[in-house]
């Protein structure tokens, strides 16, 4: 499957979207403060990095308030922003590049329109585990296991079958593919429901607090890659297999390094969304990172500029505002498109 990035019928329905969104971005709050809607999905990381950008905002900044809503994940947050429901969202750009390509999980009901960058939220490091007497060695033993390649309704979950999709296993594994909701991991390997399963770090620095709770109340070791899964890590374009330092996990997994797919997610902002105010946004998330990191340790170190821009695709324009905060910051890279 290609994820070849191109911004479909974006100038068509600039005006009809802007007009979707009047009444939410701009709409002003207690003392003057420009409330931002914000979708995230709930029960990851996402939500956990949003509510700690979140506070830090409506405590330090003067203009600008987030309002978090809660989504079911990537696909539900880049419909919602279609529809005008929202004036900003996280997301990962494998579900932004699949919006745009009229793509799977939107291939059916495509959007008109997708947000421009902000800034990176996280980069996840998927890889495979399996639990303690599952006798599962590598993951071509994946096959027939009961499996949990993420919640069903994130959209690194259709990452995660793409990538084992152009591997060649996932019609082997989608038959004994268990589908609950993250939070119901810990309790399913208890009960014995589920073998394997993908995990992720964030950041180089922590788990999510689903996978923290697998790692509390269960043994669980990682699965060796083969060439089979790295073929198709590396098949999935804007992929590459890595190998990484084990990071987050309080017990031993078995071994030093991972084999991993890596991921960008973002927080992206409406056109809508008055460029002082995405300004104010990437200002506190660079100025005030230490008192974020306090919420949620794992929250990216927006200190370094050049990690708040480490996500950016090319063909996607960066917000205008976010735009203005990198050139007075001599951060500014010409390679990339400002929104207008």
């Amino acid at each position: 499957m290609s994820r070849k990035s191109t911004i479909s019928r974006r100038e068509a329905v600039q005006g009809m979207a802007g007009l979707g969104l009047l009444g939410l971005a701009g709409c002003l709050g207690d003392d003057d403060e420009t409330d931002v809607r914000v979708g995230m999905g709930t029960g990851g990381t996402s939500e956990e990095m949003t509510q700690a950008l979140q506070r830090v905002v409506d405590s330090e900044s003067e203009s600008a308030r987030i309002i978090t809503q809660g989504t079911s994940g990537d696909p539900e947050n880049v419909r919602l922003y279609n529809d005008g429901d929202i004036d900003a969202h996280t997301g990962n750009n494998s579900s932004i590049i699949a919006a745009m390509n009229d793509e799977e999980p939107f291939a059916e009901e495509p959007v008109d329109e997708v947000a421009p960058q902000g800034f990176l939220l996280h980069t996840f490091h998927f890889h495979w585990l399996a639990v303690e007497g599952s006798g599962i060695e590598t993951t071509d033993d994946l096959a027939g296991r009961d499996v949990w390649p993420l919640q069903p309704d994130w959209g690194i979950r259709q990452l995660a079958q793409d990538v084992h999709e152009n591997a060649g296993m996932w019609e082997d594994l989608e038959g004994s593919t268990v589908d609950i909701d993250a939070g119901d991991v810990a309790g399913a390997i208890e009960e014995g429901r589920v073998e394997a399963f993908i995990g992720y770090g964030a950041n180089f620095t922590g788990l999510p607090g689903w996978l923290t709770e697998v790692d509390a109340r269960a043994d669980v070791y990682a699965v060796e890659t083969t060439d089979t899964l790295r073929d198709g890590i590396d098949a999935t374009e804007g992929m590459s297999a890595n190998e990484i330092d084990v990071y987050g996990y309080d017990q031993d997994v078995g071994t030093d390094t991972l084999v991993t797919w890596d991921e960008p997610g973002q927080l992206w902002i409406s056109e809508d969304v008055d460029d002082d105010v995405a300004y104010e946004l990437a200002r506190v998330s660079h100025e005030y990172v230490d008192e974020i990191r306090e919420g949620q340790a794992d929250y990216p170190d927006h200190s370094d500029i050049d990690i708040m821009t480490s996500g950016y695709m090319s063909d996607v324009p960066v917000h205008a505002g976010v735009a203005d905060f990198l050139e007075d910051n001599d951060a500014w890279d010409d390679s990339w498109d400002r929104s207008s």
